[in-house]
């Protein structure tokens, strides 16, 4: 059976994904099959995503992307050639 949660406004969480650095936060959860999932909608593009919790941490972080960390990976990358 599943229970559905609504996140009050004072638990608004907000994520970033790992690859585009978009910024998404969390509306609610939804727990199917002893499996907690939730519903996140990005601040860009307002789409929203139901993902478990399992999926959030391989997808999304809570640190804000920055554009140094892409800069760096090139550089890595760059090193690698060598």
């Amino acid at each position: 059976m599943a229970t559905k949660t609504n996140l009050q406004s004072d638990d608004v969480i907000y994520i970033f994904d790992k690859k585009t650095g978009e910024k998404f936060f969390k509306q609610s959860s939804l727990k199917l099959c002893e499996i907690t999932h939730y519903s996140i909608k990005s601040e860009k593009s307002g789409k929203t995503i139901l993902l478990s919790a399992d999926g959030i941490k391989r997808r999304f972080t809570q640190i804000p992307y920055t554009e140094r960390k892409k800069t760096k990976a090139i550089f890595s990358w760059l090193q690698k050639i060598k």
